[in-house]
């Protein structure tokens, strides 16, 4: 999705996994920076806040947080999620942030699994922050029986775009380049779920025929049968980086 519009449509979809799902990620992630930073006394810039994930456990411990997103819909759908919870401590901003001022607008400016960003898009986010600049990135998504699947391919195992560790390392290395310190944290989930082949074979850049699907259902499950569920287990690692304002 590259646009307001598709965003827009995917705003109710995108709501309805983000609360369905399994990670706590959201409430660990606020748990850790309330260890490392008096946040009860701070206030929150949440750039790219999408629906309002982040945004709940934020109110609930920050002294008050600004939701910013150039989607309308996510944002209405924020304030619904919030109101529920009976939080009252926020603000809504639909803007694209690249083109507001690089100006502070909070004592902490969080990012969280934005796909699109890249080490350019630093000095503005650390120009957000009076304080700080918190990036939750994800670096790993993984399903065992992908993993089976790609080495019985003899392909490497394919990676989302929300999931893409060259994202962390680019950030990284933009960050000793230019002599930043920061601090870092991982979190990391395994679950069990249930998937079949025939689910993840648009991983792959490849057509499969029926027959095609069949046979690596074979290799990889001992099952010839590419619709037979199985019983996966699917691993996620996000990585937390404390960066300090860049003014």
């Amino acid at each position: 999705m590259t646009n307001q519009e598709e965003w827009n449509d995917f705003a109710q979809t995108y709501a309805t996994v983000q609360q369905e799902s399994r990670l706590p990620i959201e409430t660990d992630v606020v748990q850790y920076l309330a260890q490392r930073l008096p946040l009860k006394t701070l206030t929150v810039v949440d750039v790219a806040a999408g629906t309002g994930r982040y945004a709940l456990p934020l109110t609930q411990a920050a002294q008050s947080v600004e939701l910013i997103d150039w989607a309308e819909n996510m944002l209405k759908l924020a304030d619904q999620w919030l109101t529920a919870h009976d939080q009252t401590n926020y603000r809504l901003t639909s803007a694209d942030w690249h083109t507001l001022p690089t100006k502070p607008r909070a004592d902490l400016a969080f990012v969280s699994q934005l796909p699109t960003l890249t080490p350019a898009d630093l000095p503005k986010l650390r120009a957000f922050g009076r304080r700080a600049l918190v990036l939750n990135l994800q670096t790993q998504a993984a399903s065992s029986l992908l993993t089976k699947m790609a080495d019985a391919l003899n392909t490497p195992t394919p990676t989302s775009p929300q999931a893409d560790p060259a994202r962390a390392m680019n950030v990284s290395d933009y960050l000793t380049t230019h002599h930043i310190s920061y601090h870092t944290h991982d979190f990391h989930y395994t679950l069990p779920d249930q998937a079949s082949v025939s689910d993840l074979l648009t991983n792959f850049d490849q057509p499969f025929s029926v027959r095609d699907a069949n046979q690596l259902a074979e290799k990889v499950t001992g099952t010839a049968n590419a619709n037979q569920m199985q019983t996966v287990t699917r691993d996620y690692t996000y990585q937390v980086m404390l960066i300090p304002a860049g003014h």
